[in-house]
C-alpha cells in the first residue's frame, strides 16, 4: 500500500518508470530546494518507505558551474577588495559544483593553500520562494487532511526551513568547523580544516585546503598503502566520540567527505550540517544500543515511545512486539555479522508504520549511525559496528551511574519539584477561580471504542430494519384481507403504506451507502 505522504501523478513519459523513481526525477527537475529536501527526506524512514527513501537518497545536487565573472562579483562584494587583493592566486575553473554553491582552489598571500567555496548567486531568492509555496502547502494540508495532522506536515516543512536556511549560511557551516576542530585540537589521529575567518562570510566559506585522499577512492588508498582498517577505525571512533562524548557531530559522513593524509590522520570536510544532542537523547540512544544488543526489544520498545511523536491511541503494545519480533530476526547472528544499518532502518520504518514519527533529532541521529556503518564496511570489510560502538556506549553507562552524576540528576529532580509545589498554591487559586466564574471546561476524548462503536451502530441498523420489514408485512396483510371499513379510510392506509416502504428504502440505501463510505474510508 502507497505511503499517504507520497502521492504522485504519473507523467506519461515515465510510465516505464517505477514510482520511487519518478518521484527522484520530479524533485531534480523542481530544482536545487526539492533536491535538498529529498536529500532530507531520506533520512526519515519514519516518514516515508524504505524503497522511496533509498531512491531519494541517490538525488545528487550536483549542477553546472557558474561563470567565474560572477564567483569573483560575490567574493568582492563580500570583502570589499578585489579578489588579488584577498588571495594571491585564485583558481578560474571550479573544483566541484553543487546547488548551493561551487568550490574554487586558492591560494594566500601567505602561500597557505586554500579552498573557497562560493555560494551561487540568487540561490536564497530561488530558496526562499520555494519554501514560501511549501509553507503554504503544508498549511493547506495540515488544515484539511487526517494525513497532515497525524505526520504534522508543518512542523516538517519548518525543519526542511530550518536546515536549508543553515546550509545556505556560510558562517553556521565555519561555526561548526571550527567548533570540532576545538573539541579534537589534542588528537593526533583526526584533522579539522582551519577556518580563515577574515575571508568568510554568509556566502564565502575559506578553509584550509585538504590534501589528502577520499575514502570513496579505495584504489587511490590502496595505491598509496593506506592501512585501511587503521583509517576506518580512526575516522569511525572519531564520530563516536563527537556522539557520545561531545553530543555534537558532523551529519553528513559520505565517504568523499572524509579523507586519508599522508601521515596517517584523517581530515574531515564539508560542515554545512551538524547535529545536536542533548544529554537526555545521548543516553536514549545509548539505552536503545544497550537494548538492540542485549536482545531486550521491551526496553526497546519503551525508548522508541519516548522519542517518537504519535497519537493518544498508539498501540504500545503492538510496537514491543514488532521490535522484539525485528530484534529476534538478528538473534542467531553472531555480533559482529549483525547488519546495523539494516537494522537500524527497519526500526525507524516499524516507526512509521504504526502511526509515530521520531524526533527529528534522534531520526538525524539514527540515520547517522546507520551511515557510519555503511562506511566502515565500505572502506574495511572487516569493520564491525558492535565492536567499534560497545566502548563509547559502556563509558556512557559508567557516567550515567556516576555518583556524581546521579547526585546531580537528584538535586535538579529536587529543584524542579520544589519550584512546582511554590507554584501549586498560585495554580490551585486560579483553577477555583475558573470553577467559580463557571469557565472551567474538560474535555473528555475516549479512544480504542470505534470497532465497539461500529459493532453498536451495526446492530442499530439491523434492529431497525427489521422492524421496517416488520411493518411492511403487517401493513400488506391488513391490505389483503377482507375489510369492513370505509373505502376512504382503506385509501388512507395504503397511502400511508407507500409512504412507510419508501422510508424504508431510504433507510435501507443509506445503510449501504455508509459502509461504502466507512469501507472506502478504511482503505
Amino acid at each position: 500500500m502507497d505511503h499517504p505522504l507520497l502521492m504522485r501523478r504519473r507523467a506519461p513519459e515515465d510510465t516505464s518508470l517505477a514510482p520511487e523513481q519518478r518521484v527522484r526525477r520530479t524533485m531534480e527537475r523542481l530544482g536545487p530546494t526539492f533536491a535538498k529536501i529529498g536529500q532530507i527526506l531520506s533520512v526519515r524512514r519514519d516518514l516515508i518507505p524504505e524503497s522511496f527513501a533509498d531512491e531519494l537518497a541517490r538525488l545528487q545536487d550536483e549542477m553546472e558551474a557558474f561563470p567565474f565573472a560572477e564567483a569573483r562579483e560575490e567574493v568582492e562584494a563580500s570583502f570589499g577588495q578585489p579578489l588579488e587583493e584577498l588571495y594571491a592566486e585564485f583558481g578560474e575553473v571550479p573544483a566541484a559544483a553543487a546547488s548551493i554553491g561551487q568550490v574554487h582552489m586558492a591560494v594566500l598571500h601567505d602561500g597557505t593553500p586554500v579552498a573557497v567555496k562560493v555560494q551561487r548567486p540568487g540561490i536564497r531568492d530561488v530558496t526562499e520562494a520555494d519554501l514560501d509555496i511549501l509553507r503554504t502547502q503544508a498549511r493547506r494540508i495540515h488544515g484539511r487532511t487526517d494525513v497532515g495532522r497525524r505526520f504534522d506536515v508543518v512542523a516538517l516543512v519548518d525543519e526542511f526551513v530550518r536546515i536549508l536556511h543553515e546550509e545556505c549560511d556560510y558562517v553556521n557551516e565555519a561555526q561548526n568547523a571550527e567548533r570540532l576542530r576545538e573539541a579534537f585540537a589534542g588528537d593526533e589521529t583526526v584533522y579539522f580544516p582551519r577556518i580563515y575567518w577574515e575571508l568568510t562570510s554568509a556566502t564565502v566559506l575559506t578553509l584550509e585546503r585538504i590534501d589528502g585522499i577520499p575514502f570513496n577512492r579505495l584504489d587511490g588508498l590502496d595505491a598509496r598503502g593506506v592501512d585501511r582498517h587503521e583509517i576506518a577505525g580512526r575516522g569511525i571512533s572519531c564520530y563516536y566520540e563527537q556522539i557520545f562524548i561531545h553530543g555534537f557531530y558532523h551529519a553528513d559522513p559520505h565517504p568523499g567527505n572524509l579523507f586519508a593524509l599522508h601521515d596517517g590522520r584523517v581530515a574531515f570536510t564539508d560542515f554545512g550540517r551538524a547535529g545536536v544532542l542533548t544529554s537526555s537523547a545521548r543516553a536514549h540512544v545509548t539505552d536503545l544500543l544497550v537494548a538492540i544488543i542485549g536482545q531486550d526489544g521491551e526496553l526497546a520498545g519503551d525508548i522508541l515511545l519516548e522519542v517518537s511523536r504519535g497519537t493518544a491511541d498508539v498501540d504500545a503494545v503492538g510496537l514491543k512486539r514488532d521490535v522484539t519480533n525485528l530484534i529476534r530476526k538478528y538473534y542467531n547472528l553472531k555480533l559482529n555479522e549483525v547488519d546495523t544499518r539494516e537494522l537500524l532502518f527497519e526500526i525507524m520504518s516499524l516507526i512509521g508504520r504504526r502511526g509515530l514519527t521520531l524526533e527529528s533529532e534522534f531520526a538525524l541521529l539514527l540515520t547517522t549511525l546507520a551511515t557510519i556503518q555503511s562506511l566502515g564496511t565500505n572502506v574495511d570489510p572487516e569493520f564491525h559496528f558492535v565492536d567499534s560502538v560497545t566502548p563509547f556506549a559502556k563509558r556512557i553507562i559508567e557516567e550515567q551511574t556516576n555518583p556524581a552524576t546521579m547526585a546531580k540528576g537528584f538535586t535538579g529532580t529536587v529543584r524542579r519539584t520544589m519550584k512546582a509545589l511554590q507554584g501549586l498554591p498560585d495554580n490551585v487559586n486560579r483553577a477555583l477561580k475558573r470553577v467559580a466564574d463557571g469557565d472551567l471546561r474538560m474535555t473528555v476524548r475516549p479512544g480504542g471504542f470505534d470497532p465497539l462503536m461500529a459493532r453498536i451502530e451495526q446492530a442499530i441498523d439491523r434492529l431497525a430494519f427489521a422492524l421496517v420489514v416488520s411493518s411492511f408485512v403487517l401493513g400488506f396483510s391488513w391490505l389483503l384481507a377482507p375489510t369492513e371499513l370505509a373505502w376512504w379510510l382503506e385509501a388512507i392506509a395504503a397511502f400511508a403504506l407507500v409512504c412507510a416502504a419508501g422510508v424504508g428504502v431510504w433507510f435501507f440505501l443509506s445503510i449501504v451507502f455508509r459502509r461504502w463510505r466507512q469501507r472506502r474510508h478504511d482503505q
